[in-house]
């Protein structure tokens, strides 16, 4: 039986050990990052150097190597980008991992050969996201982790013949869309867009419920009971016992997360999903209990198989802690009478786990029956054991029974790791054959690679010839034989090549001592490693060419570096967005004449709880009915009314929200805001000339990013990640395009598919909002659950921006917007009033200062948490 197609394993490497550590241990691709530009900023990561070897290493072993550059990037940033895609095409780098829209436009005009994979930062989470990313020139798009296994079959089906399809199989999950999250950004200023996350999702929080004031602000809150404190803390997801199920599918790659992990981490895990492939392709694979022993192992915070497999959001949430959780051994049982002993404890065995024994040297930890609490030691002297599953263990302080008993660290698997990343040893490598001649008693090797045995950049026949610098003597007496020239020839040591087929022209009684011919044999490897590693790079004069668009690419940014006129007069207006009629009302009252609607229904829906499933129907009727209101309240005061739709939009929310659109486009509605452009190409096939304008969820950092998005939408907002610096330099490249920005709310600072209720018994009086989390500082985050059952936690300040609209209008922001979802109608019209006010005052003089700063205390007394003006004063890190 012919073996089924195996997809690529894509291995994480933070460093050169981890590298050789994933290539060792049998990884198809390894994915890497340079010091800058990289979403795991503090791995250790790679400089110029490091990575070139790097790259050399992997290639001379037949792997790939894609380097990650998905962060977001600054106007003053895009010529060093410029720089190091160039260097990466160079280098033989084979494709570049991408979150910003900006850079892939830039790479694809510098390198197009240079192949772009979508990272999963770019939050495609449908099949017409997958369709826009085959579309502007991406090779494969790694999707977004919280679709399930139906969706991924619906965008394989639909699309996996056009462009490749990447998911992740095992490591960490983000509690956010990766991509949405700022939580770690107004916190702290380090930006999870730039690979600087300090992970907040890791940290204890109180869940919170309460009442609301006259402007929609938490107050009265009390707590509302948990199980557990670490309420944003997912498990670690791991396919390896269903690998099955995700091998019917026609994926491109299966990818292990983990550059911040140790080389032992990456060889064991990726050894085990090695293997497990292997044996699936030959329909010969069951999960191995032991081999899922040793990824627990190897790092865990529970087992999930995430949002793609789990029945229910709540299995993908680990909130009992956030670290470490290690193998579960057993429990601590009361001391053996008969050979009791003060310093020791006895430890009843789990019976399901595979064999295995405790030595010195081992890491336990004993979690206390009552209290939780944790303690680990280092075993100093090997367990006694009294049965195979019952032994005594020597401790330093009286562990109660009852105590769960975890295996940490366990130095027999450290052993085995360390051998994996040793390697396989000789035997193994990329096969050669050599055709051995003579010319003139000169000798002439000559290499064939096969195209089927090593995949270059071009998939070919690698031949390369190697002629000696001398010519073998007569034989005087005792001439080398063949027998002895092959026995040479085959050794290639330590090597990544082993010689499979050799062919020899020998005219004979000639005579080369054994050591001149292995010299010979050595440089002729040496050339064949040569002819691999330029194999896989471009040719010399692609490079040439893609060095000529370079120093054009470099010539326009310098050019555009001008900063705008402040002498130019624009037209600067409010702009609100509203989840309510209420709060639309309210907005109408204050006078504000743009208004975004993106209403919560689900409290309409008499749901017994907050994350009770969706019905599509009822709610498409519903969600119909109150947007017609909302229109006919807009018409009649005169203002425009934009539908505004979720950021996350999976296959089955495009499909009953784009049936609303032609009633809804008949009735008076002419513009919808979208947050990805998958949403926006669902619009598009529609042939409705609706406008479409762009939320922040866009993530727009740069022109270059700008530029592009502007070929599909009317307008955008910029994102709140950006300081009046960098505003400056993207609207002074603006051309076309309406740009907005957020000056006050709470601003959303991540979105999750994760119900946060779902662990939480509801009783009615927490049934209803308002809610919020509540950190260790003290700080309050309020909450909103959607229509989709999806958690929202805004920032526990609010943004506030009024004294700043003179810099606002000077750098040329046309439409200031308050983010008033989830507040009253007495706080939409007082804040539209209060800013409406200010446009009043938008040129810098000190009168006008005093008169905004008056009005900043006015806004600050009706705003939850505070006020503060987040980055943009400065940017985050």
């Amino acid at each position: 039986m012919d073996k089924r197609s195996i997809p690529e394993l894509l291995a994480p490497a933070g460093s050169m050990d981890a590298l050789k550590a994933t290539v060792n241990a049998g990884a198809d691709a390894v994915y890497l990052s340079g010091k800058n530009f990289g979403a795991r900023y503090y791995a250790d990561n790679f400089n110029e150097a490091q990575m070139e070897k790097a790259i050399s290493y992997a290639h001379l072993r037949n792997k790939k190597v894609y380097v990650t550059v998905n962060t977001l990037i600054f106007d003053d940033e895009l010529e060093e980008v410029a720089d190091y895609l160039f260097w990466l095409y160079k280098v033989g780098a084979d494709a570049v991992i991408l979150q910003d829209v900006g850079v892939a436009s830039l790479c694809q005009e510098l390198v197009p050969d240079l192949d772009m994979h979508a990272s999963t930062q770019m939050t495609i989470n449908n099949r017409e996201g997958v369709r826009w990313a085959s579309e502007f020139g991406f090779k494969r798009v790694i999707l977004a982790r919280e679709l399930s296994l139906p969706e991924v079959e619906e965008i394989v089906d639909e699309m996996g013949g056009e462009i490749e399809l990447e998911i992740f199989a095992h490591g960490a999950l983000c509690y956010c869309y990766s991509g949405q999250c700022l939580l770690s950004s107004v916190i702290g200023g380090r930006s999870g867009n730039r690979g600087r996350c300090a992970q907040p999702c890791r940290k204890s929080y109180q869940l919170l419920q309460g009442n609301r004031d006259r402007y929609g602000k938490l107050v009265d809150s009390i707590p509302i009971p948990t199980d557990a404190d670490y309420l944003l803390s997912t498990r670690d997801l791991a396919l390896y016992p269903e690998l099955d199920k995700i091998f019917k599918l026609p994926l491109a790659s299966l990818k292990i997360e983990g550059r911040m992990r140790s080389p032992e981490y990456v060889a064991l895990v990726v050894s085990i999903y090695r293997k497990a492939l292997d044996k699936l392709s030959d329909d010969n694979w069951t999960p191995d209990e032991a081999e899922l022993s040793k990824l627990k192992l190897a790092f865990n915070r529970g087992f999930t198989s995430g949002h793609l497999l789990e029945a229910s959001k709540k299995s993908v949430m680990g909130w009992e802690a956030p670290g470490n959780r290690g193998l579960y051994l057993g429990e601590v049982v009361r001391e053996n009478k008969k050979k009791k002993s003060p310093d020791k404890i006895a430890i009843r065995i789990d019976s399901n786990l595979p064999e295995f024994m405790l030595e010195k040297g081992d890491g336990v930890v004993f979690q206390h029956p009552d209290t939780h609490q944790r303690y680990g030691m280092a075993l100093e002297h090997d367990p006694e054991y009294l049965n195979p599953h019952k032994l005594l263990l020597k401790t330093k302080r009286q562990i109660p029974p009852g105590s769960e008993v975890y295996l940490t660290r366990d130095v027999s698997l450290t052993r085995e790791a360390k051998n994996i990343i040793k390697g396989p040893g000789e035997g193994t490598g990329i096969p050669l054959d050599i055709t051995m001649k003579w010319d003139q008693n000169t000798p002439i090797l000559e290499g064939k690679i096969l195209e089927d045995k090593f995949t270059g950049k071009d998939n070919r026949v690698l031949h390369f010839k190697y002629k000696a610098d001398f010519k073998m003597e007569a034989a005087r007496k005792s001439p080398t034989s063949k027998e002895q020239i092959l026995n040479q020839l085959k050794k290639t040591g330590r090597t990544p090549l082993i010689v499979k087929n050799i062919e020899i022209d020998y005219p004979g009684n000639l005579f080369i001592p054994l050591g001149k011919l292995n010299s010979f044999r050595r440089e002729f490897i040496e050339k064949a490693e040569s002819e691999l590693l330029k194999a896989n790079k471009p040719p010399n004069e692609s490079v040439e060419s893609a060095g000529n668009r370079l120093e054009s690419i470099k010539q326009e940014l310098k050019s555009l570096s001008s900063l705008p006129d402040p002498k130019i007069k624009h037209h600067m207006d409010i702009a609100i967005y509203t989840s309510s009629i209420e709060t639309l009302t309210g907005a109408i009252e204050g006078g504000c004449k743009r208004i975004y609607f993106e209403p919560f229904l689900w409290e309409k829906f008499n749901r017994k709880h907050p994350c009770e499933a969706t019905d599509w129907a009822v709610y498409s009727e519903k969600m119909q009915e109150l947007i017609l209101d909302a229109q006919e309240l807009c018409t009649a005061s005169g203002s425009t009314l934009i539908w505004k739709w979720p950021s996350i939009t999976p296959n089955v929310s495009l499909k009953y929200l784009s049936n609303m659109i032609g009633p809804l486009y008949h009735e008076g509605l002419n513009e919808i805001m979208v947050g990805n452009m998958g949403a926006f190409k669902a619009i598009r096939k529609l042939n409705i000339p609706v406008e479409i304008s762009g939320s922040a969820a866009l993530n727009i950092w740069n022109h270059c990013s700008l530029r592009e998005f502007s070929k599909d939408l009317n307008r955008v907002t910029l994102s709140n990640e950006l300081s009046r610096k960098e505003l400056t330099s993207i609207v002074a490249h603006n051309r076309n395009i309406t740009l907005e920005y957020v000056v006050q709310g709470n601003l959303e600072s991540l979105v999750s598919e994760d119900c946060l209720f779902g662990g939480v018994d509801m009783p009615g009086n927490y049934l209803n909002p308002p809610w919020g989390i509540e950190d260790r500082k003290g700080r309050i985050f309020p909450l909103i659950v959607d229509d989709y059952a999806r958690t929202h936690i805004l920032n526990s300040v609010e943004l506030c921006l009024i004294d700043y609209i003179p810099t606002l209008y000077r750098i040329g922001i046309q439409n200031l917007i308050i983010d008033a979802r989830g507040k009253t109608s007495e706080y939409t019209e007082s804040m539209v009033t209060s800013y409406r006010q200010g446009l009043n005052y938008k040129d810098k003089t000190p009168e006008n200062i005093t008169k905004l700063n008056k009005l900043k205390v006015k806004v600050k007394k009706i705003s939850q948490g505070g006020i503060t003006t987040g980055n943009f004063l400065d940017r985050p890190d």
